[in-house]
């Protein structure tokens, strides 16, 4: 059997297993009306049900997740909390074709359907509202703690035609809890702490909502060997300092604050990371700390956002919003005694030092349209002018930047010798149109199409069009063409100093064509989705010759199954499956750090109203090299099997304590490591850890 057709034989089981359950009490059906859809809490309080999810992600309408052009999942924050997820990065590892790996700074990356080039290809969103910074790309956000979010919801494939820029692989939403009061405190393995507060209050004659959530939690990382680093291969190894412990220690801190007063809301978000050394910025270990400063990022926004209602057929929303970023990155890279550059003889006898500092400022107003006076259709228009600028950036470095001789103190630089141009500043202009319209009774077509103007790196154009097919109430099909780009950020148009005084621009930005075609089937308490993908990505930004280049497509196609299921009064279950077969055109072979298989399966058990079991099992097969890296062996997969146990109302009413053991195989888990770099990868986990988590909700 080919490959890619091995995961149907979950879908053929699952409509099986569906078709023998049949006879237990049948919800209604798959909703074909937004508005028909309600929130039923009873049934998210259970934990077991199969809910119908509403989400505003895939349109920016309000609508039963199966039934949104595009594929995708909402991933219930009472449901992975009970499962024993800690952060949103662990939890996102629950939907399919999606894998969480860390580089050598820590940082974190998300690959989705093979393709990994960091989270500036994914865009994130908190509460709505993007939170990639311009510079690199990313955001800090994917360290939330799961106990702070109602629920996450993620779009596998392109979005740009609804969310523009960095909605190239997919996009990701974190909605946080705002309608409830709790408090928690969690503890766990690598002297691990954590704390957590909602609370929210209302006056509904006044018609004014407050809400505050805010959490933190540090790390001192558990203990995890780096295995000989780059010296090694270029001769050096004894004056490396691996193999040794590495420093992943990390903190991050989170708070929103959200005030609704009738039509009018003010948001205001922050949240801050910090990280240890991990593997070192030129993949050289560098000296033993305990502290989590060598990695600094904060991002803080501030969005006002008023509705309209000019006639019973037009709404309107016009938003104001003002955000910053401030990245900070100092470390010793190399140790005493090596030379810098490694192929010079300048050697430092203290080390070499460096230190890089950024902050940018983003300026946004958008404007919303949505209008229905026109019999079976929904029109949607968006415009949007941002305005992102350099506000300060310096680096500093031990050394003399001319002579390249070693400094007693490090030499701060800026103007024509910074590692980007200071007056950096990019202005996008975007106008989207979409329309959702039936052209039969069961069949809901999305066409859309989004204009993207930037002031250095050009115009982009981004299509969609969508079909969704209610063939009965137990059968949906979904099919979408969509296409996506990724703008190179500010540091890869303006951080090549030479390139930048010539005003030439060699980074364009990268573009994706996706083909999807998706089947859904529910019946009673449980859902089958199978999904069909091939997309074709262009202009790959690579970097050559210490430059930022265009070079090179990529292919990735595959299926991903999903299947969940009630199993009783007291039982439930979620799998999921994904293969993904990736294709370098330029080198040949696989997509360096791609696994052909993902699987999922998640087991929820229920024996008393007061207690609930949990298990996840994940599996990771091996991971491809790059065809041109010397390695010829791939990296090895995983199984990572979690237990948690739920003490519900313990002792007293809305009182919950949790505990759990993760990687409980004690598998050693790594994430992929470049070329030339570290031979056995980064490790990232090689023990059990346990945690507890007391947490307590009241009205």
């Amino acid at each position: 059997m080919p490959p890619l057709f091995r995961p149907s034989a979950l879908v053929l089981f699952a409509a099986i297993s569906l078709q023998g359950l049949a006879g237990e009490p049948q919800r209604t059906a798959i909703r074909t009306q937004p508005e028909d859809v309600g929130d039923d809490q009873s049934a998210k309080a259970d934990l077991l049900s199969v809910i119908d999810d509403v989400s505003t992600l895939a349109t920016k309408t309000r609508m039963n997740a199966d039934f949104v052009p595009g594929i995708l999942s909402v991933l219930d924050g009472d449901e992975l909390a009970a499962l024993g997820a800690h952060t949103v990065w662990e939890a996102l590892a629950l939907v399919p074709g999606v894998q969480i790996d860390r580089n050598n700074n820590g940082g974190l990356l998300v690959s989705i359907r093979g393709f990994q080039h960091a989270n500036g290809n994914v865009k994130l969103l908190l509460n709505s509202v993007a939170m990639n910074n311009a510079f690199g790309g990313y955001s800090n956000i994917l360290y939330t703690p799961v106990e702070q979010v109602e629920r996450i919801e993620v779009i596998r494939g392109p979005g740009s035609a609804v969310h523009g820029e960095f909605a190239f692989a997919g996009v990701i939403n974190i909605i946080t809890r705002k309608n409830e009061n709790r408090v928690s405190l969690y503890a766990g393995s690598g002297a691990t702490y954590g704390a957590g507060l909602v609370f929210s209050t209302q006056d509904p004659s006044q018609d004014w909502h407050l809400s505050l959530n805010a959490a933190g939690w540090d790390t001192q990382g558990t203990d995890v060997m780096a295995g000989a680093d780059r010296l090694y291969l270029i001769g050096l190894g004894q004056q490396s300092l691996a193999p040794r412990k590495l420093n992943n220690a990390e903190n991050d801190r989170l708070a929103v604050l959200s005030l609704d007063y009738k039509k009018t809301s003010l948001l205001a978000q922050y949240s801050r990371d910090q990280r240890g050394t991990f593997f070192g910025a030129l993949n050289v270990l560098p000296a033993w700390n305990e502290s989590a400063d060598a990695a600094f990022s904060e991002q803080t926004l501030v969005q006002l956002r008023q509705v309209f209602d000019p006639t019973e057929t037009l709404g309107a929303e016009l938003k104001l919003t003002w955000s910053q970023y401030v990245g900070n990155w100092a470390e010793e890279v190399l140790p005493a005694g090596l030379p810098y550059p490694l192929d010079s003889q300048n050697v430092y006898p203290d080390g070499v030092f460096l230190e890089n500092d950024i902050r940018l400022n983003r300026e946004e107003v958008e404007l919303t349209l949505d209008w229905g006076g026109w019999s079976g259709h929904r029109w949607q228009l968006d415009a949007t002018a941002a305005r992102v600028q350099v506000k300060d950036a310096w680096w500093a470095f031990n050394g003399d930047l001319d002579t390249q001789e070693p400094l007693s103190a490090p030499r701060r630089y800026s103007g024509d010798q910074n590692f980007i141009d200071e007056g950096a500043e990019r202005t996008i202009r975007s106008l989207a149109v979409q329309d959702q319209f039936r052209p039969l009774a069961p069949l809901e077509v999305t066409v859309g199409l989004r204009y993207d103007s930037y002031s250095d790196v050009g115009d982009n154009l981004s299509p969609r069009l969508a079909a969704v097919w209610t063939l009965s109430e137990e059968h949906l099909i979904k099919a979408q063409y969509a296409e996506a780009f990724f703008p190179p950020t500010l540091f890869q148009v303006y951080g090549n100093a030479g390139t930048s005084a010539l005003g030439e621009i060699a980074v364009e930005p990268e573009t994706v064509s996706t083909s999807e075609l998706s089947y859904i089937f529910r019946r009673g308490t449980g859902v089958v989705r199978a999904t069909l993908y091939h997309s074709q990505v262009d202009n790959l930004i690579v970097i050559e010759s210490n430059s930022y280049r265009n070079r090179g497509r990529a292919r990735l196609q595959g299926i991903e199954t999903e299947w969940e299921q009630r199993l009783g009064p007291a039982w439930k279950l979620v799998a999921n499956l994904s293969y993904s077969d990736t294709l370098d055109n330029d080198i040949g072979g696989a997509l360096a750090g791609a696994a052909d298989w993902l699987g999922n399966l998640s087991l929820l058990y229920r024996p008393r109203s007061d207690v609930l079991l949990t298990g996840r099992w994940r599996y990771v097969s091996d991971r491809h090299r790059s065809a041109d890296d010397p390695r010829s062996d791939q990296l090895p997969g995983y199984n990572d099997l979690a237990l948690t146990l739920n003490w519900l109302n313990v002792g007293a009413s809305g009182l919950t304590l949790r505990a759990g053991v993760n990687n409980l195989l004690a598998q050693t888990i790594k994430s992929p490591a470049a070329t030339y770099t570290y031979t056995d990868d980064y490790s990232l986990l090689e023990e059990r850890t346990w945690w507890f988590q007391l947490s307590y909700q009241w009205q």
